[in-house]
């Protein structure tokens, strides 16, 4: 167990099992890094009196061998992560996995306001006999997906590139989602319970995350409201936290209407945002990042893609090195070859086929190639001849560009906090 305080109010973390752990996690510095990440959220909220909500919160932790997720709670929240994403005594620079471990608390942290204070008027009152649907998780799953890892910039903890290696996982994670073209985001939303939380092998080519691509959407919101007007994303957040969240909030009993957001932004920027949610939030148009970002100085790069994600395939290697295929993108080669979810890859062009096989025969594949596949489908031995081909590049690089305009750098340091 280990505490600190942050914005008035006493704050513990509980780890499962920690006597085997003692040795093992430097909890000093965790106590330290959370402080720091719980005050930077509070201070968001809370600017002048810098309290938080609550008069104690706790974070309950249970390490498993390859675990990551979270539920949110009013005021504490049960995690599960790895055990090596603890930080250990010995570690100087934070590694990925724990960088990856203070996004979750981040995360779980900033629902205390975003969602069990500030509500959707679908959840107010919740009704727990039922499924209670929202077109609005892009908001409150997706902003707060936003801001897990920007906190934690905003803490000093991760590095701006490394905070930009974060926000290009997502673009390249939402870009390569056939979902995304057939889904808007609201529509996302509202269809959680019946297909997000039940996935199959179809779904990537059918969904798109509203926390991926709820994300990317408010990083649009902040960057157009950065450049184009006095206020920021921040500014919504505490106009949502004051209206609808805190205890003399004077809409706290009516939750956020699901049309609430263009005229909030409009109220506190002035600028018309029918448009952007009749496209981007509505329609299945991705917001216009790669403009936006430049606006910011950070450029953006699209890199080659690996051999599977190039060819629209998914596989999982089984014993004997035999390669199941586990999802097929809809337009990739995988798709035109025909295959399907529970395939099992026998031969490519008469060889055994193996990740390594397909790896050296994508590199060295030349438009006009054709590739001959066996597979074995339940009983059924198959054969195809297709052209090879390959889907754009949707892997995502962003980094500050080498020489900024004095406009650039000075956007630049207000959103992350550096010049450039």
């Amino acid at each position: 167990r280990l505490e600190f305080s942050a914005g008035g109010a006493r704050h513990a973390m509980v780890i499962a099992h920690g006597e085997f752990l003692r040795d093992v996690v430097d909890g000093k510095r965790l106590a330290r890094d959370l402080k720091r990440i719980c005050s930077a959220q509070i201070a968001l909220f809370e600017p002048r009196s810098k309290r938080a909500p609550f008069a104690q919160y706790l974070f309950m932790v249970a390490p498993t061998a390859d675990g990551h997720g979270g539920l949110e709670h009013a005021d504490s929240t049960a995690l599960m992560c790895a055990r090596r994403s603890l930080p250990h005594p010995r570690m100087t620079e934070a590694d990925s996995d724990y960088r990856d471990f203070l996004g979750l608390c981040s995360h779980e942290y900033f629902h205390a306001w975003n969602v069990k204070r500030i509500k959707p008027r679908a959840f107010t009152p919740y009704d727990l006999e039922r499924e209670n649907p929202t077109g609005l998780l892009w908001l409150f799953e997706g902003f707060t997906a936003y801001y897990d890892d920007l906190m934690v910039l905003r803490a000093g903890l991760v590095t701006p590139q490394q905070y930009l290696d974060g926000l290009a996982r997502t673009a390249s994670a939402v870009q390569r989602t056939p979902g995304r073209m057939v889904q808007s985001v609201a529509e996302a939303s509202f269809d959680a319970w019946t297909k997000y939380y039940r996935p199959d092998e179809n779904t990537p080519n059918a969904t798109v995350s509203y926390y991926q691509l709820g994300a990317l959407v408010a990083l649009s919101i902040d960057l157009r409201l950065r450049r184009d007007s006095a206020v920021t994303l921040d500014d919504l957040m505490r106009l949502l936290w004051t209206r609808h969240g805190r205890d003399d909030a004077p809409l706290r009993a009516q939750g956020v209407a699901e049309d609430a957001l263009p005229a909030l932004l409009e109220e506190l920027s002035g600028l018309d945002w029918r448009g952007f949610f009749r496209r981007h939030i509505h329609g299945t148009e991705l917001p216009p990042l790669k403009t936006q970002l430049a606006q910011f100085g950070v450029a953006w790069a699209t890199p080659d893609d690996t051999a599977f994600d190039a060819l629209g395939l998914s596989v999982q290697e089984q014993a004997g090195g035999w390669l199941a295929v586990q999802r097929v993108r809809n337009g990739g080669w995988a798709e035109r070859a025909g295959l399907a979810a529970g395939d099992l890859l026998v031969a490519l062009n008469g060889e055994r086929a193996r990740k390594s096989l397909l790896e050296r025969r994508h590199a060295l594949a030349r438009p006009g190639d054709v590739w001959r596949i066996d597979t074995l489908r339940q009983d059924r031995l198959l054969h195809t001849e297709t052209p090879w081909f390959t889907l754009p590049n949707s892997r995502i690089q962003l980094r500050v560009a080498d020489r900024l305009q004095a406009a650039q750098r000075q956007r630049l340091h207000a959103w992350l906090g550096m010049a450039g």
